[in-house]
């Protein structure tokens, strides 16, 4: 083979391994003949996962403020509008009223815990 050129060398050398490659699949592609032939596996069971929630439960303590106010609301800066909508809220429930004077505001509720 010296006097063949190294471009025939490689497409030989290709067709050789193409060839080859090709030897075990025959039988794959043969039709089975044993018995097992025409098992089919069964399609496999979802199992159900049922989900508990305790939404509607009612809690021993009620978490109150501005701060959860916040993290309640859809948009936590309308809090700060004047012309926010109502559905909001007015921002009575956050203050803090004296009991002697129940017209006087004596604060601001930031955080409260109510139980």
């Amino acid at each position: 083979m010296q006097g063949i050129s190294l471009r025939f060398r490689m497409v030989y050398l290709f067709i050789a391994l193409a060839a080859t490659s090709f030897l075990p699949m025959q039988g794959l592609l043969a039709q089975q003949e044993s018995s097992d032939a025409a098992f089919i596996v069964p399609k496999p069971k979802k199992a159900k996962v049922e989900q508990k929630t305790d939404v509607g439960a009612p809690s021993a303590y009620n978490i109150q403020g501005i701060v959860a106010q916040a993290f309640k609301m859809k948009h936590p800066l309308q809090m700060l509008s004047p012309l926010a909508p109502k559905k909001d809220g007015d921002g009575h429930d956050d203050i803090a009223w004296d009991p002697d004077n129940p017209e006087k505001p004596k604060g601001i509720i930031f955080f409260g815990v109510q139980w």
